[in-house]
């Protein structure tokens, strides 16, 4: 199982390497996962598009704290 961390840290990386494609790159990769049968592997992938989102999103999550 992947870890809070690791969804970040791929998530900073795509939106990093991909910008604003991140999002769709991570959902490509989980519904090829899911076509394969891995499950497991696509909720991870959905969870990293998730995380994308929020990184390119300009409104700061409501769980979030400024520091």
């Amino acid at each position: 199982m992947a870890t809070d961390s690791d969804i970040r840290r791929t998530a900073s990386l795509l939106v990093e390497q991909y910008g604003e494609m991140a999002p769709a790159g991570a959902k490509i990769k989980a519904d090829h996962l899911d076509a394969n049968g891995d499950r497991a592997g696509r909720r991870v992938w959905l969870r990293v598009a998730r995380a994308t989102e929020e990184l390119l999103s300009e409104e700061r999550p409501l769980a979030s704290t400024l520091h």
